[in-house]
C-alpha cells in the first residue's frame, strides 16, 4: 500500500486547476477533543492545521496525544501515546455546494505501555515502548448543506507498519458554522471490517 500512496501523493500535486465548490475553506487551525473505543478507552487531544497552496491542493498536519487504560480480572494496562500526521489534499467541485476530496498521507505515533499482571499474590511490572509509522489515504465529499452547516463523507484505507492487514474506516463530519471564520463540529470514524473500533470527536475550527 506504500507505493501506492506514494503514487497518489504525485497524483495529487500534478492535477490540473478544476474549479473547487463555491466557499469552501481549506485554510485553517482546528483543536480536537475525542474519545476511541477499541479494546480500551482511549482520551485524545490534537491540534491541527490546513493550508492550500492554490484552489485545488493543500497539505494538513497535525499533532496529537492519547492516554489509555484498560483492567481484566488480571492484568491491568495504561498508555500514553503522541505522534503527528501530514497529509496532501485535492478537492475539487462536483456541484456548486459539493468538493470531491481525496488524500493520502503519512502518520507516527510512539506509545508508552505499563502493564501490570497479577496472579494470586504476585505481580509483575511491564514497561513497553514502542514506534509505529502509518501510511493512510481516503476518498469522500464535502458538501454544503445549508449556508451555515456541512457534511463530510469519507472513505479511508490504512496501512500499518508490521500489521498482516490493513484496515478500512468510514469517517462522517459535521460542521456548524458560527460566525464567518469560527466554525465547530462532530467527527465520527470506525472500522467497516470490524466493529472493535469508534472514534468520536469534538473540534472548533478557525479560518484564515
Amino acid at each position: 500500500m506504500k507505493n501506492k500512496l506514494f503514487i497518489i501523493t504525485i497524483f495529487l500535486t500534478l492535477l490540473g486547476n478544476a474549479s473547487n465548490a463555491e466557499n469552501f475553506n481549506y485554510d485553517y487551525i482546528e483543536f480536537k477533543v475525542g474519545t476511541t473505543n477499541s479494546d480500551a478507552t482511549e482520551k485524545e487531544i490534537y491540534a491541527v492545521a490546513s493550508k492550500s497552496i492554490n484552489e485545488n491542493i493543500s497539505f494538513r498536519g497535525g499533532l496529537y496525544y492519547y492516554t489509555g487504560d484498560w483492567t481484566t480480572s488480571s492484568n491491568f494496562r495504561k498508555q500514553v501515546g503522541k505522534g503527528f500526521y501530514l497529509d496532501s489534499v485535492y478537492n475539487a467541485g462536483i456541484t456548486s455546494k459539493t468538493d470531491l476530496v481525496i488524500s493520502a498521507g503519512y502518520s507516527f505515533y510512539s506509545i508508552e505501555a505499563s502493564s501490570k499482571q497479577i496472579s494470586g499474590v504476585i505481580s509483575s511490572n511491564t514497561n513497553t515502548n514502542v514506534d509505529t509509522n502509518i501510511y493512510h489515504a481516503s476518498i469522500g465529499i464535502r458538501q454544503k448543506i445549508l449556508d451555515s452547516i456541512e457534511m463530510e463523507a469519507h472513505y479511508r484505507g490504512i496501512d500499518v507498519e508490521k500489521s498482516t492487514s490493513s484496515v478500512t474506516q468510514g469517517n462522517l463530519i459535521l460542521m456548524n458554522k458560527l460566525s464567518k471564520n469560527t466554525s465547530i463540529g462532530i467527527d465520527y470514524s470506525w472500522n467497516i471490517n470490524s466493529s472493535d473500533f469508534n472514534r468520536t470527536v469534538l473540534f472548533l475550527r478557525r479560518k484564515f
